[in-house]
């Protein structure tokens, strides 16, 4: 009785050993059977497609990348092309501006001797050739430059006064001022002597609340009984 149960007991272990063995087989063939479809099942047709897709994507940002480094590097050569150009365009205004300065100043000197020589025929005397309004820093006050002339044939000295007067408006009534209304009552009106040609430079005050329209110039030369005089208008004579 006790040797048929010792090998029952020995024929169990047996049995439990083999089913153990079994199992641990299968599970071993099993995860090496999922590895190897794992490792060698296609991947879906979607999927390849969209890998393509990122991929020419991909290409496609690179390229648009380099177009655009090309493009930023070609606005800054025309930004510095356009910049040349317009400090170019400026000199060209400046050096046009210049050049027409000169030739107004060339010209203005040969009207200038043109007029003293009287090349035209006339014998010319006494003249008004230029009248000029610099402002200063007193929007009452004005620098006031005088140019006159004598055709240089006569070869004679000549002598007079100035006399100048403003036309305007105050208080809204048509107002003339005159010398002594114009400066200091002890200076005296200006006084010319000369055979070609003379500037002569004052200032002129303006009393509060005036404003001027017209100067009149009136050159009274000695031993003549008619004098030169001529009309200017206020802002055309301003040289600010």
């Amino acid at each position: 009785m006790r040797n048929l149960w010792s090998i029952m007991s020995n024929g169990g272990s047996r049995i439990g050993f083999i089913e153990a063995m079994v199992i641990t087989i299968t599970v071993i063939a099993t995860l090496l059977f999922v590895v190897w479809q794992l490792t060698t099942t296609e991947v879906v047709p979607e999927t390849r497609a969209l890998q393509d897709e990122v991929r020419f994507l991909s290409t496609d940002l690179e390229s648009i990348k380099g177009h655009l480094t090309r493009l930023q590097a070609r606005q800054m050569v025309l930004e510095k092309e356009a910049d040349v150009l317009r400090k170019a365009n400026r000199l060209l205004r400046q050096h046009e501006s210049d050049r027409q300065a000169e030739m107004g100043r060339l010209q203005a000197q040969l009207d200038f001797y043109s007029r003293l020589a009287e090349t035209g025929g006339s014998l010319s005397g006494l003249e008004l050739y230029r009248a000029e309004l610099i402002s200063t820093e007193s929007d009452r006050v004005y620098q006031y430059i005088l140019t006159l002339t004598q055709n240089i044939r006569r070869a004679s000295i000549i002598g007079g006064t100035v006399e100048l007067t403003i036309e305007g408006t105050m208080d809204d009534r048509q107002v003339t001022l005159r010398w002594p209304q114009l400066n200091n009552e002890e200076t005296p009106e200006p006084e010319f002597r000369f055979k070609y040609f003379q500037q002569i430079e004052g200032y002129l005050t303006l009393p509060e609340g005036f404003s001027p329209a017209r100067l009149l110039v009136t050159l009274e030369q000695n031993g003549k009984k008619s004098p030169v005089a001529r009309y200017f208008n206020w802002d055309e004579l301003r040289n600010d």
